[in-house]
């Protein structure tokens, strides 16, 4: 399967998605990762945890043990489907640029797939417009993250993450564990757009580029600290770990 396969499946119906960077057969909080997809698909398929749990492993024991990928499994109507699609270690990116902030229209942002056409979509949009990405608000003007990433403010030495209606981001579950290693602690609080202007600087979290340092917001540039965003992602590389041996590349799963 491929990423057009995935928009194909989403627009047949409800799906729910997990993705993450797959490296020489290793993942980041993979364990996490399957806790949040399974809870996904009891809420929107009814389906037990148990039963989805099965099926997630039986994907895990399919992916390549070698190289650089980006698995997606995708619950559907019909069950688990999966697409495994290499991801070069050169295309990870290190920075992103954001474009102006725009109204979040997701209907379940707490459940990573619902949304997805409407997030590929402005994904285009933003590309169109020259950036990575774009920050979403609420209606009433609080920032909650970006298309399809975490955001977090820098704030002193405290990374702050919108205290907004998102995703429950498994990278910074992670980075909350972890940020200490590097002198930060991370903490949710309220975000209004004037915040981002005033901040000591901005950081985007996902499950394939991991940490990434904001070098611009609209026209906004920015002057990021790099050496930060380094050390945040070796505290978050600390977590990664070896999933099941597979046989090879999945087809379906």
């Amino acid at each position: 399967m491929t990423d057009s396969s995935v928009e194909d499946l989403a627009r047949s119906g409800p799906v729910v998605l997990d993705s993450w960077h797959l490296y020489d057969g290793a993942g980041v909080a993979v364990d996490r990762h399957r806790a949040r997809f399974v809870a996904g698909v009891l809420d929107v398929f009814g389906v037990p945890v148990d039963e989805a749990g099965a099926a997630y492993d039986h994907a895990l024991g399919h992916l390549p043990v070698t190289g650089s990928w980006f698995p997606a499994l995708v619950w559907t109507r019909e069950g688990l489907r999966c697409a495994v699609r290499m991801f070069p270690v050169e295309r990870l990116r290190t920075s992103i640029t954001l474009g102006s902030a725009f109204l979040d229209g997701r209907k379940q942002p707490d459940i990573k797939g619902i949304d997805y056409l409407w997030q590929t979509e402005q994904a285009a949009v933003a590309a169109a417009g020259g950036y990575d990405d774009r920050v979403l608000v609420t209606a009433g003007g609080l920032v909650s993250e970006t298309i399809f990433a975490t955001l977090l403010v820098l704030r002193g030495r405290e990374l702050i993450a919108p205290r907004a209606p998102r995703l429950r981001g498994v990278t910074l579950s992670v980075l909350r564990d972890e940020a200490p290693k590097a002198g930060l602690t991370v903490r949710d609080d309220v975000v209004r757009l004037s915040d981002l202007g005033a901040a000591d600087g901005m950081l985007t979290l996902s499950a394939l580029h991991g940490v990434r340092v904001v070098e611009r917001l609209g026209d906004l540039v920015l002057q990021p600290d790099r050496g930060l965003r380094d050390a945040l992602q070796a505290a978050l590389e600390t977590a990664r770990r070896p999933v099941p041996d597979g046989s090879g590349a999945c087809g379906s799963c």
